[in-house]
């Protein structure tokens, strides 16, 4: 046991120091970032339920963060209209804002300003009842998709997340 504790020491010790290289750290980073996703989405309602106002200001920002990252790395911008639509979509530039992530917020107001797209338009997605791959074709969504990815990998967008939950730790805070 003690010799258990005592290797525990040293890895926890050695991280700051990364002397295993990037790869081991992102992976390590990407463990700590899986488990605070999945805690989000088991514990956090959608935005339309009567309970989300009820949840901690910066834990409504982060889960509607988490939420938007997913469909991105999933599909892009216009899975994230598709999936999530409008109360998603209103609440986002505050969200990304109030997470640190104003780079992104200003993407994206930048794409829907360029492109015309109102929370009517995102409401409309599937009222228009199209087929996913067609709604693809309404916009130029890898104008958006692209420069995210890059922000994303320069910024280390799983740190990111990872340090604003360290600052909140009244996320866990619920109902």
């Amino acid at each position: 046991m003690k010799r258990m504790i005592l290797v525990w020491m040293l890895i926890l010790c050695l991280m700051p120091l990364n002397v295993w290289g990037d790869s081991v750290m992102k992976d390590f980073h990407y463990d700590q970032f899986e488990e605070l996703y999945f805690r989000m989405i088991d514990n956090y309602p959608d935005p339309d339920d009567a309970l989300f106002p009820q949840y901690p200001a910066a834990g409504r920002a982060l889960f509607v963060v988490l939420m938007f990252d997913m469909e991105i790395q999933n599909g892009g911008l216009c899975q994230f209209f598709w999936n999530c639509g409008a109360s998603y979509a209103k609440l986002l530039p505050d969200a990304l804002k109030t997470v640190g992530m104003s780079d992104i917020a200003d993407l994206y107001e930048s794409f829907l300003s360029d492109n015309d797209i109102t929370l009517d338009v995102i409401a409309s997605y599937r009222e228009r009842d199209p087929e996913y791959a067609e709604a693809y074709e309404w916009y130029r969504y890898d104008a958006f998709d692209d420069p995210y990815m890059r922000i994303w990998e320069e910024t280390d967008f799983n740190q990111r997340i990872i340090d604003y939950a360290d600052l909140h730790p009244e996320i866990w805070d619920m109902p």
